[in-house]
This record gives structure tokens, sequence and C-alpha cells, in this order.
């Protein structure tokens, strides 16, 4: 620090950053209801807002073979009426006291969510229980919701981003459920019927099998009490418990492209199968991938925008889940290029394999972590996000607690070990979506070829060039 009365202060020099502010991650409370439903609450009273996520296991990893896509579509029918409600007065009474229901899924669970002023808990509540022990699944709205998600496939599909991702997913996971679309397609969601939507939530449904988190102006003794009046005789399914193995990684390269006909640029993915949520490796990974590709200054987007000007933007990330997910480099560029970018790419993992990184891209990509973790903390909402994360995929209590202090304390030798053990750029997917024609003698360098229609199926059997 240049701030002493006899020092000249040195403007050509940043000043050194001080100690890290201390950013306590919320307590919270863990307790039961008598019917065995776990709840974790937080209490803030800043602001008189409560938000309330009820988590099942029940994501889009249990879709049945043939039927991808029916977690989701459970998700959309829970707010389409119940014994005591139609679809229309869910959405008045909610709308009625300002606030917002939601359903939805990822791969590893179903989220039913509320958010209202604290005021009207009670409201939120009853709306909440209800759909979830009392929702009818009527024929005539699954219709209208299948026709919705029909025609949201049907203009994913024009979008060379989405094809990319579906043929990635397929070439990574094969037969695995992380290689089926989590949204279905068009066969498997024509092929929904009301019954497939009652059985799935009379599968999964149960307080054995779920969670609650509430965030927000709420205090513990009472809400339980509340709690208890509208969820306590909820009965369901028995836990679930975890059957499915994770995918092997793939071995080797290989390279499958979509013919869009009339593409003028080209979706790239490239990749292979990821991490675990839970792996102790989670902190020092996300650090690796931030500098390779996960944020403006990173490595992958300075050379692809920056130094050859083949994209707006490049991107990298780990889709962590309770198995392994997919690890995948992303980028959209011109038809001319996408050679290119694939070797300046496959070139990137190989050199933040081979190499440490510098002291420099470090420290910067610490400073950017560790200074944005306070904006993921702001809402009740992402407090209790965070909550479920560790509930979900079995963290530590204290994981936030200690997150920025195991930041701020990693090496380059730890990402470079990391580096060597989860990146290998001899086993690698590399897909392409766009113009076949254009682009299919340049990729066969990188491996046997294999092409996809626009349905994401295999047009003809893999050929070398």
């Amino acid at each position: 620090m240049q701030d002493s009365k006899n020092t000249p202060l040195d403007r050509s020099r940043p000043p050194e950053p001080g100690p890290l502010p201390k950013i306590a991650f919320p307590p919270f409370e863990a307790r039961r209801l008598s019917n065995g439903l776990s709840v974790y609450i937080v209490e803030d009273h800043e602001q008189p807002i409560l938000s309330i996520a009820l988590y099942l296991r029940a994501g889009a990893v249990l879709d049945p073979h043939h039927t991808e896509g029916l977690a989701a579509t459970v998700a959309d029918m829970l707010t389409k009426g119940t014994k005591r409600r139609s679809a229309t007065q869910i959405a008045e009474e909610i709308d009625f006291v300002g606030g917002s229901l939601m359903a939805g899924t990822s791969w590893d669970a179903l989220t039913i969510g509320v958010n209202v002023l604290s005021k009207y808990t009670k409201t939120a509540l009853d709306i909440l229980g209800d759909v979830v022990q009392n929702s009818t699944y009527p024929a005539e709205e699954l219709e209208r919701v299948r026709l919705q998600r029909l025609a949201g496939l049907r203009q994913a599909k024009a979008d060379a981003g989405f094809l990319a991702d579906m043929v990635f997913a397929k070439l990574v996971f094969a037969n695995h459920p992380y290689g089926k679309q989590a949204m279905g397609t068009t066969e498997s969601i024509e092929r929904i019927q009301q019954q497939d939507v009652i059985s799935f939530a009379n599968d999964y449904f149960g307080p054995e099998n779920a969670f609650l988190v509430a965030a927000g102006d709420v205090r513990s003794e009472d809400f339980m009490r509340q709690l208890e009046d509208y969820l306590g005789s909820w009965r369901g399914a028995p836990r679930i418990e975890d059957t499915i193995a994770p995918a092997p990684v793939v071995a080797g390269r290989h390279v499958g492209l979509i013919d869009k006909e009339g593409a003028v640029q080209s979706a790239i993915r490239i990749g292979n199968v990821g991490i675990p949520r839970n792996t102790p490796d989670y902190i020092p990974l996300t650090a690796l991938n931030t500098l390779l590709g996960g944020y403006f200054n990173s490595r992958i987007n300075l050379n692809l925008r920056e130094v050859h000007g083949f994209t707006y933007g490049a991107r990298s990330g780990f889709d962590a889940r309770i198995l392994p997910g997919p690890f995948a480099v992303s980028t959209e560029v011109r038809t001319e290029v996408t050679v290119r970018s694939a070797e300046e790419i496959v070139s990137e993992l190989t050199r933040i394999t081979s190499d440490f990184v510098t002291e420099e891209e470090l420290r910067m990509v610490k400073n950017y972590m560790i200074g944005n973790f306070p904006l993921q903390l702001e809402t009740p909402q992402q407090i209790a996000s965070r909550i479920a994360m560790i509930v979900l995929y079995g963290l530590d209590r204290d994981y936030y607690d200690t997150y920025r202090d195991k930041l701020a304390t990693l090496t380059v030798e730890d990402l470079y070990r990391v580096s060597r053990e989860y990146l290998n750029p001899s086993d690698l997917v590399i897909v392409a979506s766009g113009n076949v024609q254009a682009i299919e003698a340049g990729m066969a360098e990188f491996g046997e070829i294999e092409i996809f229609d626009e349905e994401g199926e295999r047009m003809h059997a893999p050929v070398t060039l």
C-alpha cells in the first residue's frame, strides 16, 4: 500500500486488495414434520417476503424408456387443477395475493415453488399442499400442455445449438438416461397419456421422497405448525433409492455432424462425461473451468473471440448432477471457420492439461469467483436454492461457509492436478450442427464421422474420409 504520507502514490499500479469481508451463509434449521417430510428453514426478516420450495426426487433421470419428457409434463400439469381448484382458480388465487407459483424439473428433482408476501404464508401453503396432494391432471389440460410442448420442440429444432446439444448428449451418454431428451421428443410426448402422469406422481410423490426449504420472513415454530396443517397428513410413495449407474467415459474421439440445410454458421460442442455434484474436487474444478471457458476473460473466449474473431462468445462448463453429467465447450461460429474453431478448442484443452496455469490467471479467477459469491445470496430464493443444493447433493452443511476460503487457498498445482484427472483431450465427443457439405472433409481430421438429421437420428453409418 502506498498511502503513507512520505511515499508518493504510484497510479500505474492498482491498490492491493484488502482482506476478504466476512460474509456468512445464513444459519438454517433442519426440522421434520410428523409424516417424515424434512424441512429446512432460514429466518430473514429484512423484507416481508417468503420463498418456499418443495423438492421431489423425481427428476428427468426417472423418465421411463420411450416416455422421455414425462417428468417435465408432470411438472407442467401440477398447477392445472386439483380436487378443490381449477387451473384458473389456482392462478387467480396466487395472483390475488401478488405471489407466484411455479413447477419445473431438472435431471435430479421436480420442484414446486411459491413466492409470496409473508403475510400470505397460509395462502401459499394451502395452494402448495393442494397441488402436491390433490392434483387431478385433467385430460383436457394434458392435451393443452402436449400442444405447447410440441410447439416448443418444433421451435427448438430450428436452433442449431439445440440440435448440437441433443446429438452431443446422445454420443456422450448413448443409452444412459442422460442421453435422452429431458423435454421429450415428438414421439414420446404424443405417447404420454393421463395415466402415465398419474402413475409417475403415485410412484415418486411422497414425504419420504421429498424435502422442503423455506427462506424469508418466517418464524420457525409458527411455520412448522402451519406446515403441519397443510402437509402433515400427506402420505405417498416411499423413499426411492438410487439404482441408476453412472455412464462410462467415452474413449477415443467421436465426431457427430448434424446436417442443417442452409446454415451459414455452425454450433459446436466438444467434451465428454464430467463430474457428479458431490465430488470433493468441485471447487478446484469450477475454478479451472472458469479460467478455461467460464467467464469473459477465459482462455477459450479470448482465443476464439478476441484473437481470431471466430465468434461472439465461447464458453465451457460442467453440468454436475447426482451422477456425472456432461462437460462441454460450446460456441457458434461462421461455417468457414468451423474446423479451425474446433482445432483451437482442442488445443486449449490440451494446453490446460499439459502446463501449469499462471499465478496471474489464477489470481484473476479467484477474485472473480470470490467477488461474485455474495451476489448469489441476495434474495430468499437464492438462499433457498443453495440450501437445496446442500440437501439434494449431500454436501457438507458448512459448504457455503467455507466456500470462499477454499477458493482463496487454491494453487496452480491444484488446478494442474484436476485438469489431468478430469480432462483428457484424447477422449472427446466433437459435434457440429451446420452445413455438413462444407465442413465434413475438415472435421474428418478429428475422427470417425457420424451424420445426423434434424431429428437427431443417424442418417448413415460412420464413415472415414
